[in-house]
């Protein structure tokens, strides 16, 4: 196991405004020594590598549809929220699902990772051995994906839902290997059910 990989974490949430409303931007404290990889571009703007919103592929009777085509996967989200993808330059990227006129949402943190899953305790806590979790467990979500649940803790939010997961995705130019991926889907304490039905839409192609 590599001593190079480190798993990210988000460390401060803050309250930007966008447009006529309070947005929230979540600036993530993450490793110097992150591992390496090749990323797709297909959601990236040439000359605007910082933030950008994005719109819904489709629409449902309930719910927008969020396509990510880089990271080949999609979910579901309220109508009255709305997704903004910020480029966190070589360490990943961070898509921010936000109610709007509110703080309220959550955000999935995505970096290139070195290892295949399933993501354990151990794992976690032997790159952040003083990351507070609580009531730690090991789930199968809806999609299949095997997931690490716990809550945390954070001196300017409160307590978080944390939900981690692995996920490759293949490179085409590398004869049909697979890069791996860290997702670190992040919320507040008491937004934890809608973030749980969120999940359950979640789907990889």
């Amino acid at each position: 196991m590599s001593k190079k990989t480190k798993i990210f974490i988000l460390i401060l949430i803050t309250a930007i405004v966008v447009a006529a409303g309070v947005f929230l931007f979540l600036n993530n404290k993450k490793s110097p020594n992150a591992p390496g990889g090749e990323r797709g571009t297909d959601n990236e703007i040439p000359g605007q590598d910082q933030t950008y919103t994005v719109a819904p592929s489709k629409d449902n009777k309930e719910n927008s549809i969020y396509t990510d085509s880089q990271y080949k996967f999609s979910f579901e989200y309220p109508k009255d929220f709305t997704v903004t993808k910020f480029k966190e330059g070589e360490e990943g990227d961070t898509i921010l699902v936000q109610k709007k006129g509110s703080k309220d949402g959550f955000q999935v943190f995505i970096s290139p990772f070195d290892e295949p899953g399933p993501l354990t305790e151990e794992r976690v806590l032997q790159d952040l051995p003083d990351l507070k979790m609580e009531s730690p467990e090991q789930r199968l979500l809806k999609n299949g994906e095997p997931a690490l649940i716990f809550f945390s803790e954070e001196t300017s939010l409160g307590q978080t839902r944390e939900i981690w997961f692995i996920h490759p995705v293949r490179n085409p130019d590398s004869n049909g290997a697979s890069n791996y991926y860290l997702y670190q889907v992040s919320t507040y304490k008491e937004l934890d059910s809608l973030v749980a039905k969120i999940l359950e839409t979640w789907k990889f192609q």
